[in-house]
């Protein structure tokens, strides 16, 4: 099991589709989505938004875990989900929070859905099908037998020095939705994966990552 941690043509919010990229673009952070027992349809807490460049070390705000600056390709991905959870886990651990720990169940729904969207070409926490996060966690039995739950789901994509999980977990800490995920203190546990290729047509390598929180 692996670890945890230019605009679009549609843009979209509350579960819309993305299907196309400008020749410009180089990743974006999807929307970030949360939900519980209380009200288990997801409800999206933040918009698209185009990756930035990751400042040159010594000048980024964020702790540094070994191949965080490595681009995902077939060989990678495994070191590039590691390289996630680590940064992620950093940042929660320097502001007071505990560090999450892989789940099997999580990972498994979040490895699913990056596939989906990169096979499907579409950039979003609902599949065509309509099919959405919390859906997704629960159908791996995550949840069941539990009396509460909190599930929240971070997407992004990547293309070539984009694709990083520096550049990623960037991305997404520049977003407050995103962000609120990451830092929230009730999640204990996550699934941090990553499909090789982009939901977008893009040239050359890339990756999609999706990161399920979770506690119960």
């Amino acid at each position: 099991m692996a670890g945890c941690g230019g605009g679009t043509a549609s843009d979209s919010t509350g579960g819309g589709l993305t299907t196309t990229a400008p020749s410009h673009a180089q990743g974006e952070t999807g929307d970030a989505t949360q939900a519980d027992e209380a009200a288990p349809d997801d409800d999206v807490t933040a918009t698209h938004a185009t990756l930035v460049p990751v400042p040159k070390n010594g000048e980024r705000p964020l702790p540094h875990c070994t191949d965080d600056g490595l681009p995902v390709n077939e060989q990678t991905k495994a070191r590039a989900e590691a390289a996630a959870l680590c940064v992620v886990n950093k940042i929660r651990q320097g502001r007071g929070r505990g560090g999450l720990k892989k789940n099997s169940s999580l990972y498994a729904a979040a490895e699913a859905h990056a596939s989906e969207m990169v096979k499907g070409q579409f950039f979003s926490h609902t599949s065509p099908s309509g099919r959405t996060m919390s859906s997704r966690v629960r159908s791996t039995g995550y949840t069941h037998g539990a009396t509460s739950w909190r599930l929240g789901e971070n997407i992004a994509w990547g293309s070539s020095t984009y694709s990083t999980a520096a550049a990623i977990v960037q991305g997404w800490m520049n977003s407050p939705g995103h962000r609120a995920n990451i830092m929230r203190r009730a999640y204990k546990e996550c699934g941090m994966a990553i499909a090789v290729g982009a939901p977008v047509s893009v040239e050359g390598d890339a990756g999609t990552y999706v990161n399920d929180f979770a506690k119960k």
